[in-house]
């Protein structure tokens, strides 16, 4: 049986080598590779994570967006916590112990809205339709695939142009999945901080209200 060859490139993007294994198959030298015998160089952004959502590479769109992102660090388009732009990015993950389908529904019911983004009023996920929250934020849903992602702007009224912020959710069994935050195009290191700290607190709410992770009991 030939060896496994050893692993060159452990992190990128601040996510490890063994993390995007486990959930794509392949560690960064393999993607690494592969991209670039795809020609991904010469590719945006966009045609990238198109590329990694063909049927050959079954890969869920979250991760499409992380490997696309590690390539880019790899390559030099773009520096670690940071978009192409050079602006900041912020991401929160948590594992709920409930279903894909069920953390979506919470997401979008009342009682979920008023955990997560406290809005002056609760509003359906569709694109187009707007909010504004308790503490003066507001924004418009761009695009979603109902169950799986939401993609919106996010303004505070001090700033001169609007940040994305999109929220993947991902099945991982029955009775468990994973929700995303990513906020994209932030201008300063403190504002990352209290939008860390913002969905950070909304991960926590979101969590309070689903069951905790089951107790694995110690073989006798």
């Amino acid at each position: 049986m030939a060896k496994k060859a050893p692993v060159v490139i452990e992190v990128l993007n601040k996510v490890t080598a063994v993390s995007v294994e486990k959930h794509t198959g392949k560690n960064w030298d393999q993607w690494i590779k592969i991209l670039n015998d795809q020609g991904a160089k010469n590719l945006s952004h966009k045609e990238i994570v198109a590329l990694l959502g063909k049927k050959a590479f079954k890969m869920k769109e979250w991760w499409r967006q992380i490997v696309t992102s590690g390539y880019e660090v790899h390559i030099g388009r773009r520096q670690e916590g940071r978009n192409q732009k050079g602006e900041l990015s912020a991401t929160v993950t948590r594992t709920f112990y409930i279903s894909a389908e069920k953390l979506w529904k919470l997401l979008e019911s009342a009682e979920g809205q008023a955990a997560w983004l406290k809005p002056l009023s609760r509003f359906k996920f569709k694109p187009k339709n707007v909010f504004e929250t308790e503490d003066g934020f507001f924004g418009e849903i761009r695009t979603m695939r109902e169950g799986e992602r939401l993609r919106m702007s996010w303004q505070d009224p001090e700033w001169h142009k609007p940040t994305i912020v999109q929220i993947y959710v991902m099945g991982r069994d029955e009775n468990k999945s994973m929700l995303a935050f990513m906020h994209d195009g932030i201008k300063d290191t403190r504002s990352k901080a209290a939008i860390r700290d913002r969905w950070n607190e909304a991960v926590e709410a979101l969590s309070a209200m689903t069951p905790t992770a089951p107790v694995r009991r110690k073989k006798s």
